[in-house]
């Protein structure tokens, strides 16, 4: 199972952005592929958290918090599309992580008592 890493950028228009990455040691060379990108501000966490909150309260009558959570989810998807990456900024992102990447390999801490 490939784990996945997470980082925090700022894109070249200045836009933070919070990606999660695969790293796999290869035998010659790390290899990194970004998995995706989404803002890291306050205000895409705000709504995130408000989608949540309406999913697992279920405190309002079900065809409103459908019709709400329906809105937040283009909301979320329209600033999500703002924080895509160009390929040069993705490219930049992916040769600073196998450059800084620690590799630390998963060892469960039961598996040392053996």
């Amino acid at each position: 199972m490939t784990a996945t890493y997470f980082q925090d950028f700022t894109r070249d228009n200045g836009l933070p952005v919070t990606v999660e990455y695969s790293f796999s040691q290869g035998s010659d060379t790390a290899c990194v592929e970004i998995v995706e990108a989404w803002p890291n501000t306050p205000e895409f966490d705000a709504l995130c958290q408000r989608r949540n909150d309406i999913r697992w309260a279920r405190s309002r009558p079900p065809l409103w918090q459908s019709c709400t959570v329906v809105w937040l989810n283009l909301r979320i998807w329209f600033a999500g599309r703002a924080a895509r990456l160009t390929d040069a900024e993705r490219e930049r992102m992916e040769t600073w992580l196998i450059e800084h990447h620690e590799y630390e390999p998963y060892y469960p801490d039961w598996e040392d008592a053996l």
